[in-house]
């Protein structure tokens, strides 16, 4: 089922990744445990979990970002591989999918992070098609904070993205 405004919307896609100096061990129960996101990543000002709909877990996310203003948005669990990977369902000021996963590389953890989203603000409905690169921009740099910020929680050195 398509939420209303969908169709409309311009498609994003992102993929990002981040290499951490860590064992999966240690990063995906930092990962996982989502509540914790705003302790470690400055960008994500809250995140409430939802009370259960059925038998998924969901919860509400406000990220505050570089450009002047903050997108709140839904996630559902979709499927859980634990230690491996979970899959949201994304609804509210962006609709679509997103997916972390984590994977043992030389050196620690390879975070892979994959999201087709739809902006549903008007506005940013509007603007997308010139915007496009300033959107992506921003992303980038939420991502880019989320990495450093979560090597930091470890205590270890984030030897980049690929």
């Amino acid at each position: 089922m398509t939420a209303p405004g969908t169709t409309f919307a311009p498609e994003f896609v992102f993929v990002d990744e981040w290499q951490i100096a860590a064992e999966i061990a240690q990063v995906w129960p930092v990962l996982r445990r989502i509540e914790g996101w705003p302790g470690w990543w400055p960008s994500v000002r809250t995140v409430v979990p939802h009370p259960m709909q059925g038998s998924a877990p969901s919860w509400q996310f406000t990220f505050r970002t570089r450009l002047p203003y903050s997108l709140i948005w839904n996630a559902e669990l979709v499927q859980e591989e634990p230690s491996a990977r979970v899959e949201w369902q994304v609804s509210g000021q962006l609709t679509g999918r997103g997916i972390c996963s984590v994977r043992a590389v030389d050196g620690g953890t390879l975070v892979g992070w994959d999201w087709v989203v739809r902006p549903q603000r008007i506005w940013m409905r509007l603007v997308a098609p010139i915007a496009r690169p300033v959107f992506s921009w921003n992303h980038k740099e939420l991502m880019d904070e989320g990495a450093a910020a979560l090597a930091g929680l470890l205590a270890l050195d984030c030897f980049g993205r690929r």
